[in-house]
């Protein structure tokens, strides 16, 4: 805890009191000045003494906030990595400084974290376009058979698809930043829990994959349904994207204390520990996501939404083995 007698507040009540003593002192002296031959002086003496300790103060006081002023107005968004570092002290404007550092740091970091998803969107979005012009190119070369034309138009729109897909896992993942708050409203996890178990188990008919759930029915939430349920199905259809033919995934809901327990787990090919600390990064992918559409986006999406209802995930993992991801969500 901070020492009292350095506070502003502590030195400015300081002041007021020792105004207030000296008016006392200046009141009783007065009354008795023809009874004493050094009242007057006295009273000019204490007055100047306390204009003096008064001015100090008062200066000390106003340079600290002048100067902490001139510094804040010297950063700007270029300069954001500046602190404020001469002003040291455990008093107010001490805080103040602090805490406007602490601001700076965040910024600092969210303008940064920011540039890299612009680049990292520059990157992903290069690709296909670049992919789509060099195939209008080549196509435009020379003459071709209808079969060729037909074959160069699917894979553009394949790649047409896949940016598509990385631009709308963009606007998720700006909304998953700043949500609009008016949109939370209660609604039945258990209800949306069975119909993610019900798109999962369509999902798996092309692999054969067993999809088996426990959902335990009546838990109600506060928070956004549509969104969570977005996210719910990107690590379902991982799950499914990466479990081996005629596989097994298990979905389960439980209540725990006043928490929503959800278990999404496979018996695919696993998560390399190496990898397991990225996989929730922006356009990561790991070694065995080569044959695998998308832009690494859906994990990330589904991590921010998690934690925009104050949730958290977890995920286990042994090559060849399986992955479970759990997610626990407060229902208070």
């Amino acid at each position: 805890m901070k020492n009292i007698f350095q506070t502003l507040r502590f030195r400015l009540l300081f002041w007021y009191t020792l105004s207030l003593a000296f008016l006392g002192v200046f009141i009783i002296l007065t009354i008795h000045i023809l009874q004493y031959k050094y009242s007057v002086q006295l009273i000019i003496g204490l007055f100047i003494i306390l204009a003096i300790v008064g001015f100090v103060v008062v200066y000390r006081i106003t340079r600290s906030i002048t100067f902490l002023s001139y510094q804040m107005r010297q950063i700007s968004s270029k300069t954001l990595d500046k602190r404020i570092t001469s002003i040291k002290g455990s008093d107010e404007i001490g805080q103040l400084a602090k805490s406007f550092n602490e601001l700076l740091n965040r910024l600092d970091k969210a303008f940064n974290r920011e540039r890299q998803f612009i680049a990292d969107v520059a990157h992903e979005m290069k690709t296909p376009i670049a992919t789509l012009r060099s195939s209008f190119e080549v196509t435009l070369h020379k003459a071709r058979t209808n079969e060729e034309y037909k074959k160069i138009i699917k894979d553009s729109i394949i790649e047409t698809d896949r940016i598509t897909s990385t631009l709308k896992d963009v606007l998720d993942l700006a909304w998953s930043e700043v949500p609009n708050e008016n949109l939370r409203k209660v609604f039945d996890l258990s209800e949306l829990m069975n119909e993610m178990s019900e798109i999962a188990q369509k999902l798996a008919l092309k692999k054969q994959i067993i999809v088996i759930n426990s959902i335990t029915s009546h838990i109600q939430m506060l928070g956004f349904r549509k969104r969570l349920g977005r996210a719910l199905l990107n690590i379902i259809d991982n799950a499914i994207k990466y479990s081996s033919f005629k596989g097994k995934i298990y979905i389960s809901l439980i209540k725990e204390y006043n928490n929503a327990l959800i278990i999404i787990k496979d018996n695919g090919q696993g998560i390399e520990e190496e990898e397991l600390e990225h996989i929730f990064d922006r356009f990561y992918r790991g070694a065995k996501t080569d044959k695998v559409f998308g832009a690494g986006l859906g994990l990330a999406i589904s991590k921010a939404t998690i934690e925009i209802h104050r949730g958290v995930i977890q995920v286990k993992s042994k090559s060849k083995i399986g992955s479970t991801f759990s997610i626990a969500l407060p229902l208070t």
